[in-house]
């Protein structure tokens, strides 16, 4: 069979995009579980393999953003239709994060806290609330996980309001991009110099009333996600090679060496999710059949991840601070969580997005 064209790869459902997710999410979990437990980030193979410039879970989150970009610029382009468009993008992403809010915070906070429930609901909650208009406020509940290295509950969803961002700038940029193609590139590299700027600029005071790292993140995640439309607006251009997958996979090791990792993924890395995205093996035809659930192990797995440490962490050093094994802490929430993601999405996330 000869190298099609990313075009002729990407039509239809038959590809390895859920299972690339899923692995994604659990690079997330897997730095989250050495973060949470130990506080031993400098133990992420992926910070070793990247000569200390990327952690899993930043890659992951790249990972999700470049597939985003690909995904969401196609849907809006083929409905055409702003309404259409914002109620299938609402119906995916805040159903569950509504659920996983209010069931924390009104659930599972009282519940679990070190607090009296007069207390806890004397706390600041409203700041957690927030997080239901995608606005990353304290993700922190008033004496839950009191005792932990890190105190949030949940420390993942703070991506998803650039993700609900980059959904707005596809509704600009897809009219533009239409009718000049290339205007991808002039976003991109905005997306980029922002990135670069607020990384690094030396610190001076802003105009702007943001912080570095929220500009930071925003340049980075948009740029991703950018790349991922640039993939979608030339898939008739682009070759799924496996002798430019080899090179790819040269890039992204070599390049960091020299330069910034999200630019070195940027440019070499959503090669690589694109040409194994798009693939199609034995293993994604069993994978597909259990459903898309990497947005539920997303989602709930910072939460079951520090109840672990509740229950099973110790205090070794007598300061009261609970560590736990990352690798005891990765896989018992990895047991915990599939079965709950799966049900989540057959049961809830499926069931609301036939709405659409």
């Amino acid at each position: 069979m000869g190298v099609k064209t990313l075009k002729e790869s990407s039509t239809g459902t038959d590809n390895n995009l859920n299972l690339v997710r899923l692995i994604a999410a659990f690079m997330v979990m897997y730095m989250h579980s050495l973060a949470l437990c130990q506080a031993n980030q400098e133990a992420d193979l992926m910070y070793t393999l990247t000569f200390h410039k990327a952690l899993s879970g930043q890659v992951g989150v790249d990972i999700f953003f470049v597939i985003s970009g690909f995904l969401i610029y196609r849907s809006y382009e083929r409905k055409n239709n702003i309404l259409s468009f914002l109620k299938a993008r609402f119906l995916r992403i805040w159903p569950l994060l509504a659920a996983f809010i209010l069931v924390t915070a009104f659930i599972l906070g009282p519940a679990f806290t070190t607090l009296t429930r007069e207390e806890y609901f004397a706390g600041n909650i409203n700041e957690y609330l927030l997080n239901l208009l995608f606005i990353s406020g304290d993700n922190r509940l008033p004496g839950v996980f009191a005792n932990h290295i890190n105190k949030s509950s949940n420390g993942s969803i703070w991506t998803l309001q650039y993700e609900v961002i980059c959904y707005l700038l596809v509704l600009v940029f897809v009219p533009i991009c239409k009718k000049y193609k290339k205007a991808i590139f002039a976003l991109v590299a905005c997306s980029a110099f922002v990135y670069l700027f607020f990384t690094y600029s030396p610190e001076s005071e802003s105009l702007i009333p943001l912080s570095r790292v929220a500009l930071r993140n925003m340049g980075r995640l948009t740029m991703e996600f950018e790349i991922g439309a640039m993939y979608y607006i030339y898939s008739d251009k682009i070759l799924l090679s496996f002798k430019y997958f080899l090179i790819a996979v040269a890039g992204i090791i070599v390049f960091p060496i020299f330069f910034d990792y999200e630019i070195a993924f940027a440019i070499f890395g959503a090669y690589i999710v694109m040409y194994v995205g798009f693939g199609y093996y034995g293993i994604s035809k069993l994978y597909n059949k259990v459903g898309d659930i990497s947005y539920g192990v997303y989602v709930l797995s910072f939460f079951v991840q520090q109840r672990l440490i509740d229950i099973l962490g110790k205090s070794p050093d007598g300061y009261q601070v609970l560590r736990m094994d990352p690798y005891q802490n990765l896989w018992l929430t990895t047991v915990i969580v599939l079965p709950l993601s799966f049900l989540s999405w057959h049961l809830f996330e499926k069931q609301l997005l036939k709405l659409k």
